[in-house]
């Protein structure tokens, strides 16, 4: 949508106010690319604001045929920008929908006479305004007759193309090759916006050296062959006759390998041009004429002069076919245009795809030839298992893409080096349709809704079934001690003392419950191999250990009692388990002792003992049961008798010990 407002002139100049509605639904961006910048308008007068100074091909931007390069926008749904930063308009931008509003200022006088005239977006405006100033009309012709005298005679020239015709053009409209009749010595008045096709049938811009138009004589001294979109020397050097050393370039494209080139701007933020900063030797283009500092004009018929560098990435990645045609021209050593110094070191290559296997672990790769079609149907879609994505939904029959293993209902994860996870339809397809040669895919084999129904049916009658053999009652000489549940074991022990060292009791630092903090591997609880660390003990023979009312003394005692044959304990193993860990600091005296008594285990060293007097932090804080998992800043877990004993005897000045002490959940119902 397009509406003028009249401000023609205002400025002394043909400038224009205009609203321009931009809508990208289905498009990645609006195609438009933005700086702050200035424009004088007289000597001593300049104009600032936010400028565009590039648009994106078949973009929103350059379909519209209502933006060029060089408009200055006002405002921006609404807000005024002329005095935002370049950052804020950006954001502005970010934070709209699918469309934006725009008041355009266009600074181009040809307008303020014919405001029909179609908008060049970029390409090559002042060869158009130079070829409309040089079709004169009869009546000048006659003036010109009377006025040169002697001095020649004038030629009528031919005019092709009526200027009062209406020029509007869409960039999206595809024009079949239609031959030309024209004076073959005429200047060339043609409309150089918009597209045209080749007779070879490829589209290029109507600006391109292939639709250049030589005179007779000139044809006559071209032998070259035209070449699928239209170029010959000839051709390319009138066409940008103000170039130095053009260069065509051809290059065959070999799939999976990148071009190999780092793309720059020029140096003069006014200027728009499109350089090679480097060449991987890596690269495609390593072993063809293409040095750094070259500016790119032309590829396969598009026209980058006078285009931002930025918009160049986008069109050398959207150009189809196996064959590359670059145009070229080669500047001396000390040109300047180049906005950065050549490029020399190029990164190595990654696999863009590697992080697909580590997320979904059952992805595959599979390579298939591209002979003129895949044999492979796609629909955006969504799945139980992995959500939204691009599922093949249709394969040819007796195609390569299905010997080469590809299924009805993959997930397509990645085409090449470009991921397709979080791509719509049309980005897949695209990437499928620009894919040549033999193409990589990654793709995931996922199960049919029948089979995952199958499976969850399997998995429910799985966990009542294990319910259910959880709800048996077993035996307690052989049951197993599960975490968070009451478990009645019995263990064997004949005499035998326990080996066990438990911590609670009503004077200790635990209260809530009996807790084992070191079993030892001599006595019947290790032989049994049942009970472990840190597991809370309920009841001993059915008499439930009251820690809250009983001595630290008499629950030791229960655990050095001689038994006859059998002992019975319930048991709760807490997942995680209930800990509390705390610091203990205090200066060590050289040659006095610690006075703690200590077995290694795997959780750290158990305090066997505590001689009273020798340390009052030790005194105050410490018992028996504690277990020590840090002795400055070392960790004590799995350390042997020997390593223990040297890290303890051999320390002197500041000691830091982190202690582990059970806190249990009180499970135990108070004596009546």
């Amino acid at each position: 949508m397009v509406q003028y407002q009249g401000n023609s002139g205002a400025s002394g100049g043909g400038e224009h106010i205009h609203m321009v509605t931009l809508d990208k639904t289905g498009k990645k961006s609006f195609g438009i690319c933005i700086v702050r910048g200035e424009v004088k308008d007289s000597p001593n007068t300049k104009t600032t604001g936010i400028f565009i100074k590039g648009i994106v091909p078949d973009s929103p931007a350059h379909l519209c045929g209502k933006l060029k390069v060089g408009d200055r926008i006002l405002s921006l749904n609404g807000k005024d920008v002329r005095h935002s930063t370049e950052q804020a308009v950006i954001d502005l931008i970010k934070e709209a929908d699918f469309k934006i509003d725009l008041e355009v200022q266009t600074f181009d006088k040809s307008e303020e006479s014919n405001k029909s005239d179609s908008r060049s977006n970029g390409y090559m405006q002042a060869m158009n305004k130079f070829n409309q100033e040089q079709t004169p009309n009869n009546n000048n012709n006659n003036n010109n007759n009377n006025n040169m005298g002697s001095m020649g005679t004038n030629r009528q020239p031919t005019v092709r193309n009526d200027p009062r015709r209406n020029q509007t053009f869409s960039a999206s409209q595809r024009i079949k090759h239609v031959p030309m009749h024209y004076d073959e010595d005429d200047e060339d008045t043609r409309d150089m916006t918009g597209r045209i096709r080749t007779e070879a049938g490829y589209e290029i811009d109507r600006a391109s050296a292939g639709n250049c138009k030589l005179t007779k004589q000139e044809k006559d001294r071209d032998k070259e062959q035209e070449d699928e979109f239209g170029y010959t020397m000839a051709k390319i050097n009138k066409r940008y006759n103000m170039m130095k050393d053009l260069r065509r370039i051809e290059v065959q494209r070999q799939a999976n390998v990148p071009l190999g080139i780092a793309l720059a701007g020029h140096k003069d933020r006014q200027k728009m041009a499109c350089f090679v900063a480097g060449v991987d030797p890596n690269g495609m283009l390593a072993n063809v004429d293409v040095k750094p500092g070259d500016e790119i004009v032309e590829v396969n018929g598009n026209v980058l002069k006078n285009r931002c560098h930025l918009n160049a990435t986008g069109m050398f990645k959207n150009v189809e076919g196996e064959k590359l045609v670059l145009i070229t021209s080669r500047r001396k050593p000390n040109d300047e245009g180049m906005c950065v110094k050549p490029i020399k070191k190029f990164p190595t290559a990654a696999d863009e795809t590697k992080f697909l296997f580590d997320q979904f672990p059952k992805a595959r790769t599979v390579k298939v030839r591209k002979e003129g079609f895949f044999g492979i149907m796609v629909i955006y879609g969504k799945h139980v298992e992995v959500g939204n994505g691009i599922f093949v939904s249709d394969l040819r029959e007796g195609s390569n893409a299905e010997a080469a293993g590809v299924k009805v209902g993959d997930m397509l994860l990645a085409i090449n080096q470009d991921v397709t996870v979080d791509s719509n339809y049309d980005e897949a397809a695209g990437l499928l349709k620009r894919a040549e040669g033999v193409v990589t895919m990654v793709l995931l084999t996922l199960k049919s809704e029948e089979s995952i129904r199958a499976d969850k049916e399997a998995e429910e009658k799985k966990k009542e079934e294990a319910k259910k053999e959880e709800e048996k009652p077993q035996e307690p000489a052989t049951a197993e001690i599960k975490p968070n549940k009451k478990i009645l074991i019995e263990v064997k022990v004949e005499k035998k003392p326990l080996g066990v060292i438990v911590t609670g009791g009503k004077n200790n630092h635990v209260k809530t419950g009996c807790v084992i903090t070191h079993i030892y591997p001599e006595g019947a609880l290790a032989a049994d191999n049942r009970l472990k660390i840190f597991d809370h003990i309920c009841d001993i023979n059915g008499k439930a250990v009251h820690c809250e009312s009983l001595t630290t003394l008499k629950v030791h005692q229960l655990f050095h009692m001689t038994y006859e044959k059998n002992v019975n304990f319930t048991v709760y193993r807490a997942d995680p388990p209930e800990l509390d860990k705390f610091n203990v600091e205090f200066m060590k005296k050289s040659g006095k002792e610690l006075g703690l008594s200590l077995t290694p285990n795997e959780r750290g060293c158990t305090i066997c003992d505590i001689i009273q007097g020798q340390y009052p932090e030790i005194d105050n804080k410490l018992q028996r049961g504690d277990i020590i998992t840090k002795f400055n800043g070392d960790s004590m877990e799995g350390c042997t008798f020997q390593v223990c004993y040297a890290l303890f005897k051999g320390a002197n000045g500041k000691i830091s010990m982190e202690v582990t002490r059970p806190k249990p959940t009180l499970r135990t119902e108070a004596p009546k």
